[in-house]
């Protein structure tokens, strides 16, 4: 399954069009959600299956560069759409995954992908240069006034932009995966009804795995407190935004290439 999105992916890279780049991105989380409901399917009818959840270290970068909580948010998104948990270190230096080891390892590998092209694309709008002209908020004394766009802010908006709608992109793959499964369910409800009831749904096998990783992440984690990086930009760059969320149905186009040293060369 790793293989096949990894093929997806680089097919994502080759396409003639953003539309064609899109369908295979969104057709590598559409297979993780496939091969993840099949296994969870699976282990509720045999006692074959034994595959227990796990947990996972990510290292993110070093403390106290700004970039760590927009790769954890990045995280976040594909960790959510692929049925994990996820505890983060209380300074932004690592976080670790809770799941199934294909879920985790589909995770990571489209994590990493997406993140070098977030990047990738990120400064190249900031070497355009459009955010000068936006301005940034800043509390003095009690109140909020506006002051010149910073290369940081703008930068940190284009992220957040990015990562919602990538959030948006892989939820709705997922969601569309689902439902299909549940379609293919009732059609074959339908033909074997003289037969007696049909296997487990995919509601119920959904439920039953998520249950179980909640059961292993209240017995493995240590995590305290929360987390307060995922709080807003106070920033007013509309070109920021809207690069932001164009260049998220981008990942994957054509002619891109990994960014050398993977995620960890985000700019601090």
């Amino acid at each position: 399954m790793i293989e096949r999105i990894a093929k997806l992916l680089a097919k994502a890279e080759r396409a003639a069009t953003p539309a064609e780049a899109q369908a295979y991105f969104d057709k590598a989380q559409t297979l993780a959600t496939a091969h993840s409901i099949s296994l969870a399917k699976a282990r509720l009818t045999t006692t074959e299956i034994r595959i227990s959840p796990i947990n996972k270290r990510i290292l993110i970068g070093e403390p106290r560069r700004h970039a760590n909580r927009h790769l954890i948010n990045l995280m976040y998104a594909v960790a959510t759409a692929n049925d994990l948990q996820m505890d983060i270190a209380h300074n932004s230096t690592y976080l670790i995954l809770f799941g199934f080891p294909s879920d985790i390892a589909a995770a990571e590998m489209m994590w990493s992908r997406i993140s070098t092209q977030m990047v990738r694309y990120g400064e190249e709008f900031l070497a355009a240069g459009e955010w000068r002209a936006d301005v940034r908020l800043v509390r003095d004394r009690r109140r909020t006034r506006t002051a010149p766009m910073t290369k940081q802010t703008a930068r940190a908006q284009y992220y957040e932009s990015f990562i919602a709608e990538v959030q948006g992109r892989l939820h709705t793959a997922r969601e569309r995966e689902i439902a299909q499964q549940r379609q293919r369910e009732a059609q074959q409800s339908q033909t074997q009804a003289a037969n007696g009831p049909t296997a487990t749904g995919t509601e119920i096998a959904l439920r039953e795995k998520a249950a179980e990783v909640a059961d292993y992440y209240q017995q493995s984690s240590e995590a305290r407190g929360s987390w307060r990086g995922g709080s807003r930009v106070q920033g007013l760059s509309q070109a920021a935004e809207q690069a932001g969320r164009r260049d998220a149905h981008r990942v994957a186009l054509p002619g891109t290439a990994e960014v050398a040293g993977g995620h960890r060369e985000l700019p601090a």
